[in-house]
């Protein structure tokens, strides 16, 4: 909140420091190998996030002396051009337009947008916020538990409130130990995971520790006790059956179940979920939320955080296209609602008219990208309503020669 600009030597486009920077409206490139041995402290530099681009400035005229390269957001991700006074004559559109966010201070950016609602609610910055460095286990163990519980429902109850009715799906956590090695009291990992997006995440680290599970349930429970009924639940990179079935009960327990306007969702995001969602239905999801960074990364063997295969890690590929299309008719089939979120639909924009014509429930998109996603649905619907409207002329002119002869 408090930088000017972020610049990693790791990491691709979507990445969760470029997620969050780009939330932030912070300038970001990431991916710039060596660079924290080429500069040094003090010094001025000016980070062009659009082109993934950092100049070394002269002391003296100000010009570049040295430009080094990373990755930054996409020409088209890097405009921001839109003002709350250019919706207030749309038209409606019956594909839901979601957000996706991660902490209150955001909330002010969505008033006046024509959103649906909160579409991907991230947990895990604000957990940090309220955590002390300290980790939730740990908050546990000590007894603290219940001021844990209430500093989240507190924050959570924020975008709740700002909007309701409109539905909030709040993620839950999804710990990896390589972006938060600073919380003390994780006993969990003991040593450095080899491949942390493959570690002990997701869902698989609530069987390992359901305490830290129940106290972000709590919190969702508390936000119902306030009055709220308008949040929901979807549990992040779930691989098998028998882990939601697990999540599920603890939900359960809580009382969150009791609540009539409760969802429990799933992020589809592990390949698995093609072959298992019916299995997945039968056990209680009620919806799904397509991850596209990581269902990505994993369909096509190519980790998202490595810059040289950040051209591999898109939507924008044939395999990718046609999982969307699957899941997509999957959930129709099982009658429950399908939503999609992460970088593809602004890495591909024409996927959009893709996910319409296949039937997508709702698009959930960063806040810079409300503007570009609402056009691209509407222009998606016209062009089928037009195409329907034809087809059925057509056949009226066939129908009508045929009785006239």
């Amino acid at each position: 909140k408090h930088v000017a600009a972020i610049i990693t030597e790791q990491g691709g486009i979507t990445s969760h420091a470029g997620i969050i920077a780009r939330e932030l409206g912070i300038p970001c490139v990431v991916g710039a190998a060596g660079i924290t041995q080429i500069i040094e402290t003090g010094e001025s530099l000016l980070v062009d996030g659009g082109q993934g681009e950092v100049y070394r400035l002269g002391t003296k005229q100000g010009f570049p002396v040295q430009k080094l390269h990373g990755s930054g957001l996409r020409k088209r991700e890097a405009k921001v051009n839109f003002q709350p006074s250019n919706f207030q004559n749309t038209f409606p559109i019956a594909t839901q337009l979601l957000v996706n966010l991660s902490q209150p201070d955001s909330l002010d950016k969505i008033v006046g947008l024509p959103v649906d609602g909160v579409g991907l609610l991230r947990s895990e910055l604000m957990m940090l916020e309220i955590l002390n460095n300290v980790h939730p286990s740990q908050w546990h163990r000590q007894g603290n538990e219940r001021e844990l519980v209430e500093r989240l429902a507190q924050l959570i109850v924020q975008f709740t409130v700002t909007l309701a009715p409109r539905p909030v799906f709040y993620r839950s956590t999804d710990w990896r130990s390589h972006e938060f090695p600073s919380l003390s009291g994780d006993h969990l990992v003991t040593e450095a995971e080899v491949n942390p997006m493959l570690g002990l995440r997701g869902t698989r680290r609530y069987l390992s520790d359901p305490a830290s599970f129940d106290l972000e349930l709590a919190a969702l429970q508390e936000v119902y006790a306030y009055g709220c009924r308008n949040l929901r639940l979807i549990l992040p990179f779930v691989r098998t059956v028998e882990e939601f079935t697990f999540c599920r009960r603890r939900v359960e327990q809580v009382g969150l179940t009791d609540n009539p306007d409760f969802q429990l969702w799933i992020m589809a995001e592990v390949p698995s979920v093609l072959f298992l969602l019916p299995d997945y239905v039968r056990a209680g999801v009620q919806g799904i939320s397509i991850g596209t960074n990581d269902l990505t990364q994993l369909l096509l063997g190519a980790d998202r955080e490595q810059r040289q295969l950040e051209t591999l890690v898109t939507g924008c590929h044939p395999v990718v296209k046609q999982a969307i299309q699957q899941l997509i008719e999957m959930a129709k089939e099982a009658g429950i609602p399908c939503s999609i979120c992460g970088q593809a639909t602004v890495q591909d924009p024409e996927l959009i008219d893709l996910l319409v014509e296949w039937g997508i429930t709702s698009i959930s998109v960063d806040v810079k990208d409300v503007e570009a996603t609402y056009q691209a649905i509407t222009r998606a619907e016209q062009r089928l309503l037009l195409e329907a409207a034809r087809n059925k002329s057509k056949g009226l002119r066939v129908k009508g020669k045929g009785e006239n002869s």
